[in-house]
């Protein structure tokens, strides 16, 4: 009996890891981040190794990848694959910001607001400048900068069409010590933007210690 079942994990072994091979051989991006996005961050790069192997990566295939090397702490990695995706399309956004997170991730507060800093003279997109102005104030806090808080603070005014404003307002009450506060904050945000809307901006509150679930990966 123990041998029959014995072969017929043989047998079967083989199909499954093709049907794994099936699931991730389209190679394309959104396979990628929806792996990425479940946590499944070993499918997620095969998927972009199919990608890169097929000599059709990106800046967007590299900055997903940074994202996840990012995720696994790789902090070089993470930096060296979001330089070559901002080489590879010197306008897109994310990669630049992608860097100030990394600095921010290894708690080097003062070099992340730089890197935020810079990027919001450079930027006149509104969203990005929400976002920006957001990591300057999460970088002031995350140094004890309560004078360059406060001013990062009063630039994130209401409305923004990112959850901005309302994780300003929480991390600024958590930073305070006003814990009942800064929750209500997150929970308006959390009735307002989806959690793919929000992760970004939930992650830096996770790393400061305000928030006790870490939050999907940020992709967007």
């Amino acid at each position: 009996m123990r041998s029959l079942f014995a072969l017929f994990l043989i047998a079967i072994f083989p199909l499954a890891r093709a049907e794994e091979t099936r699931r991730l051989a389209g190679g394309t991006l959104e396979v990628a981040k929806r792996e990425a996005r479940n946590g499944k961050f070993a499918d997620a790069l095969t998927a972009l190794d199919v990608i890169d192997k097929a000599g059709k990566s990106t800046a967007e295939s590299l900055d997903l990848r940074g994202c996840i090397y990012l995720e696994q702490e790789k902090f070089d990695d993470a930096i060296k694959t979001f330089e070559a995706a901002h080489s590879a399309k010197d306008a897109l956004f994310l990669p630049r910001l992608h860097l100030g997170d990394v600095l921010f991730r290894q708690r080097k507060f003062d070099a992340a607001r730089a890197v935020y800093e810079r990027l919001d003279q450079q930027t006149n997109v509104l969203m990005s400048n929400e976002h920006l102005r957001y990591g300057v104030l999460l970088a002031r806090l995350g140094a004890h900068d309560e004078a360059g808080a406060q001013l990062a603070f009063a630039r994130i005014k209401f409305p923004t069409e990112t959850p901005a404003y309302y994780y300003a307002q929480a991390a600024w009450q958590f930073a305070h010590e006003r814990k009942s506060d800064a929750r209500k904050w997150l929970s308006t945000a959390d009735k307002i933007f989806d959690a793919d809307a929000t992760a970004w901006f939930a992650r830096p509150l996770y790393d400061l210690g305000w928030l006790p679930k870490k939050p999907v990966i940020a992709l967007d």
